[in-house]
């Protein structure tokens, strides 16, 4: 089997070259439940998870656990092996919904990821312990520190301890693998990368935006992700629709914080379709794509996109970029800051 280190030296070759480097070629496989989505590697080890992840925030969107039960059960069946969460996603529901409805049926046949963002030892050891409990389970397969904000939150969290924290629980199983996230600029997660460096640690995956807007305003993609690969990361796509935002103001998508007046909807305004926003970010060197859903129709037309993908050549992807160019910044890509060279 190629390892991730091989790939990339071909990738690197491929693009030297002008080729185009086909990661949606990915095939669907099985496992005891049924047919199981489309895979790709995420740990340097070669395990790999669907490319589909589904988001744990929208999950506890609904006060309904008869909703959130559905949307779960639709998951499976539809081959997603790939759940997301955090500790404060709505008050600890999300966490509570998968642990209510996920873990007890499927455990041995997911890859379950959570979050934390205490700013502290404490706080994120205390964390780790609410979140193995309201998921039931006694350990993780990714643990994330959560949301980094800038450099100096970066600096703060491990004068604080945070990392350590990480660090000890992959030591004794409770994480089999760490990782980080963050979506506000390409410089914080720079940052980290070059503090783990000088350390000589490494961790296993990041989380971060990557969509069709992102290459024209303060990019992950291209500050990023060719680092991460270079350093053998699983990466996690998230903010595809930047965060419901590409959609404009529509009630039904646009979460409440960020959901105003002055978001253009831009699948409604420009050529591009709400399938072209996935196919884009599966057609790069990612390992899955992260989004959030708020029914079991959603999960479905999310699916579907993976299911009929097809190639993107490096032609099509700036087609794409040069479409959504005009909406990139930070109207559309609100999540984002600018930040100010001293």
């Amino acid at each position: 089997m190629e390892t991730r280190r091989e790939f990339i030296k071909k990738a690197s070759a491929a693009a030297a070259l002008g080729l185009m480097v086909d990661w949606a070629m990915a095939m669907p496989g099985s496992d005891k439940l049924g047919d199981v989505l489309p895979q790709r590697q995420l740990i340097r080890t070669g395990e790999k998870v669907t490319s589909f992840c589904l988001g744990g925030y929208h999950l506890g969107l609904t006060e309904n656990p008869k909703e959130a039960e559905q949307m779960i059960e639709r998951s499976m069946e539809l081959g997603i092996r790939f759940y997301d969460n955090a500790r404060r996603y709505n008050g600890g529901r999300s966490e509570e919904y998968m642990g209510k409805f996920l873990t007890p049926k499927y455990r041995e046949h997911v890859f379950l990821m959570t979050k934390a963002p205490a700013r502290t030892a404490e706080g994120v050891r205390t964390q780790l312990d609410e979140s193995l409990k309201a998921l039931k389970t006694d350990y993780l397969d990714l643990w994330q520190i959560h949301a980094l904000r800038d450099p100096e939150d970066v600096d703060n969290r491990i004068k604080e301890g945070v990392l350590d924290v990480f660090l000890e629980a992959r030591e004794s199983g409770k994480a089999r693998h760490i990782g980080f996230t963050g979506h506000r600029n390409p410089a914080t997660h720079l940052h980290f990368l070059e503090f783990l460096d000088k350390r000589g640690l490494e961790l296993d995956t990041v989380q971060m935006p990557l969509n069709v807007c992102d290459p024209s305003f303060e990019s992950f993609e291209i500050n990023v992700l060719p680092v991460l690969l270079e350093k053998e990361y699983g990466v996690i796509a998230m903010k595809t629709m930047a965060g419901g935002s590409m959609m404009g103001g529509r009630i039904d998508t646009t979460p409440d914080d960020i959901r105003t007046k002055d978001i253009p909807d831009v699948v409604g305004e420009s050529e591009l379709s709400m399938a072209n926003l996935h196919q884009y970010v599966y057609s790069l060197p990612v390992s899955s794509l992260c989004s959030g859903c708020r029914s079991v129709k959603d999960i479905e037309e999310n699916v579907a996109v993976l299911q009929n993908l097809k190639s993107l050549s490096d032609s099509d992807k700036q087609t794409l970029v040069k479409l959504a160019k005009p909406y990139a910044g930070l109207v559309v890509e609100n999540y984002k800051r600018v930040f100010t060279k001293s």
